[in-house]
């Protein structure tokens, strides 16, 4: 399978330390973080860069199987595939919902030696499912009301099973005409969104919806998983990172915490993109977590 994902480095200082970083969506791709790491210097002041895009994400190649558990496969594989290439990966910063990839891929792999960095990673797993069918509701009562009141007319789902929050959030997405607005529940540094966007502007490639649908639901359907996510069954070292203002993940809820192999820390000046938002304080946090 390494054959079909596309991965790349950024490492100009040829540091012998490297940071994986595994992107979000699903259906995303890691390529506007590296346009990101490549406008931005210091983030290469004290290590290396690496990164893939998942199966059919990016540059990587179409596949017949999308699921959650293939994701995590492949995320074990190229761990094995930097490893013999001779890429000494010390840490693994993992954002959205990659952190939810990385996560249980740690669960039934307690001998992986990496520090692990998560980003914009909910408390609990049905939380974006749910803050994003709000986001849609929100705009809709405000700009569109009697669009809205025929929507919810029309539409049984239950909040509380977001597999069956896929009618009426489509039913909201066709019909939603302040679409661009959705950003800004997501952002708290607008000079850093309009620098993300900018880079979204330039890069060629899109992310794949029927990917994100493939694999949430896959998430959703799977009765062996759990709501809730347990640090304390990791045995990695884990630094969680939350922007306060992240709307989707429910950044307004986190706290600071500090024990045994886990610290959470909380940037009051980001969203969902803490690495972007606030980038020197991001580094200096990862830098002093990586040497500790």
């Amino acid at each position: 399978m390494q054959h079909m994902l596309h991965s790349w480095t950024i490492n100009p200082k040829q540091h012998k330390q490297s940071i994986l970083f595994v992107h979000g969506g699903p259906g995303s791709h890691s390529h506007y973080f590296k346009h990101w790491v490549s406008q931005h210097p210091h983030f290469t002041q004290h290590f290396g860069w690496v990164s893939y895009d998942q199966r059919g994400c990016g540059q990587s190649k179409p596949h017949d199987m999308y699921s959650h558990a293939a994701n995590i496969d492949d995320f074990l594989l190229m761990l094995e595939t930097f490893a013999d290439s001779g890429i000494n990966i010390s840490a693994i910063a993992a954002h959205s919902y990659g952190a939810k990839l990385v996560y249980d891929a740690l669960l039934n792999k307690p001998e992986i030696n990496k520090k692990i960095i998560l980003l914009g990673r909910s408390l609990r797993a049905d939380i974006p499912a749910k803050r994003n069918f709000m986001m849609d509701m929100i705009l809709m009562k405000l700009f569109q009301k009697e669009d809205y009141k025929d929507i919810m007319a029309s539409t049984q789902f239950d909040v509380n099973d977001p597999t069956s929050l896929w009618e009426v959030k489509q039913k909201f997405k066709d019909a939603l005409k302040n679409r661009a607005i959705r950003s800004l529940f997501n952002w708290s540094n607008f000079a850093a969104m309009e620098s993300f966007e900018a880079i979204k502007a330039q890069c060629t490639l899109t992310d794949n919806d029927d990917i994100f649908k493939a694999v949430v639901s896959n998430i959703h359907q799977d009765s062996s998983s759990t709501p809730y996510y347990d640090i304390a069954k990791l045995t990695q070292q884990v630094l969680h990172i939350m922007g306060s203002n992240d709307f989707l993940m429910a950044g307004d809820l986190f706290q600071p915490e500090h024990h045994d192999n886990y610290t959470a820390c909380v940037f009051s000046k980001s969203g969902h993109y803490p690495h972007f938002e606030e980038p020197t304080k991001f580094i200096e946090t990862v830098n002093d977590f990586i040497k500790s």
